[in-house]
């Protein structure tokens, strides 16, 4: 568990204008901003979950090459389809947002590695799936051996359920499109609509809560996409600006 220090320090860090005022704890702001500290801390807890059976084959005497990691569903899927991760010659990454029903991981970071990294794409690219917590899609260069080299797996593609979720964050961007406003009710309302259109059974959606719990704003919009909560996530949003669909 991060200590309190801790997270006020990742807070900090995360605040895109740290020099400014302070970020309102109330606003959608906030919420997607505590939620990338709790992923963020969920990825470290993974590591360190992941460590510990190594340790305990090397005590028992046995190596711990034998030990197999778990990369996404273990099948080639990524658990978060909504991101991609361009990871450089240098270990430095970067983080892009992603359509699986339109995109695919290597064009995309192939368009943007000169920009990114500040170098030419390298001639080969390989799309893995790695064993972070929400296993995301990573791009390493060099050929499909690097996936192992990383403790990832070959990205197979998205599911079923991630290309309906994918239609479905089209489609709410189309329904709203020019909206500053949408009532929470209405956005519910929608998006029920729409995980019944696209097949996504389990599935529903939540107003993003902190420890203490605040009713729901006159505004709504969508935080993230909790694949494996099968949720997706609202917060508030500020009235009069562009809601920003993730």
């Amino acid at each position: 568990m991060l200590s309190d220090d801790e997270l006020d320090r990742l807070l900090r860090d995360s605040d895109p204008d740290p020099g400014g005022p302070a970020t309102d704890p109330d606003s959608a702001a906030a919420a997607r901003i505590l939620a990338r500290v709790r992923r963020g801390a969920q990825r470290r807890r993974r590591r360190l979950l992941v460590l510990a059976p190594v340790v305990a084959l090397t005590v028992a005497g046995v190596t711990a090459g034998t030990y197999a990691w778990v990369a996404g569903d273990g099948k080639g899927h990524t658990l978060d389809s909504t991101g991609l991760m361009c990871v450089g010659s240098d270990r430095s990454d970067a983080v892009l947002g992603f359509d699986p029903a339109a995109d695919d991981p290597v064009r995309n970071c192939r368009q943007v590695w000169q920009e990114m990294f500040g170098e030419p794409a390298p001639r080969t690219l390989t799309a893995c799936v790695d064993s972070s917590q929400q296993g995301s899609i990573a791009v390493y260069p060099g050929g499909p051996d690097q996936c192992g080299r990383h403790r990832a797996d070959p990205y197979r593609g998205p599911t079923r359920e991630q290309l309906g979720l994918a239609h479905l964050r089209t489609d709410l961007a189309k329904h709203f499109a020019g909206r500053t406003c949408i009532p929470h009710a209405e956005l519910k309302r929608v998006i029920g609509q729409l995980l019944a259109k696209h097949d996504l059974d389990g599935w529903t959606s939540r107003h993003f809560q902190t420890a203490d719990k605040e009713p729901e704003g006159a505004c709504a919009d969508i935080s993230y996409y909790d694949e494996p909560e099968r949720t997706i996530w609202l917060g508030d949003h500020k009235a009069g600006t562009p809601v920003h669909w993730p």
